[in-house]
């Protein structure tokens, strides 16, 4: 397996998001503030990637439709549970109980995809697919570095199914 292939990058990701949940404790102030604002940034790029990217071939072309739906859904309850933090004052106990829950929420998601969902898709979808996938993977991140472009809404699990995923590597 390729370190471009689609699910290969949505797994570097997941621990990426594992270690800067957990670096946020060693930060405050101005660092945690950023530090936190940037995370915030990296989990809406990759939940519209997903939902652009990976959740519709998984459920035209491996049988996913309630996976998908389980996907969006759980995107939809992170992106809750992020705004919740914004809620409150950058380092007092309210703020890190939301973010304590937005990691929990985070983290869940991220075990399913792993467990339930790469397994069905990486059978469904073959080899040079998903390699292309990783590198429109990687042209969305560059596209909307710091979420920009990204409205931050809640995705509609009919319209993810719907999308239509270009074939083949966007770079040539």
């Amino acid at each position: 397996m390729s370190d471009f292939e689609i699910t290969a990058l949505v797994l570097a990701e997941h621990e990426v998001f594992r270690r800067e949940f957990s670096a946020l404790e060693d930060l405050s102030g101005e660092e945690l503030a950023a530090a936190w604002e940037a995370l915030h940034a990296r989990l809406e790029v990759h939940a519209v990637a997903e939902e652009q990217l990976f959740y519709p071939l998984l459920a035209q072309e491996a049988d996913g439709e309630e996976e998908t739906a389980e996907g969006v859904h759980d995107h939809n309850e992170i992106r809750h549970a992020v705004a919740a933090v914004g809620e409150h004052e950058v380092g007092s106990e309210a703020w890190w109980e939301a973010v304590r829950t937005a990691r929990q929420v985070n983290a869940d998601h991220m075990a399913e995809e792993e467990t339930d969902f790469f397994p069905p898709f990486k059978e469904a979808v073959d080899d040079d697919q998903r390699e292309a996938l990783g590198m429109r993977w990687l042209a969305f991140h560059d596209e909307h570095e710091q979420a920009e472009g990204l409205s931050g809404e809640d995705a509609e699990v009919a319209e993810v199914v719907a999308t239509e995923v270009p074939e083949g590597d966007p770079s040539v």
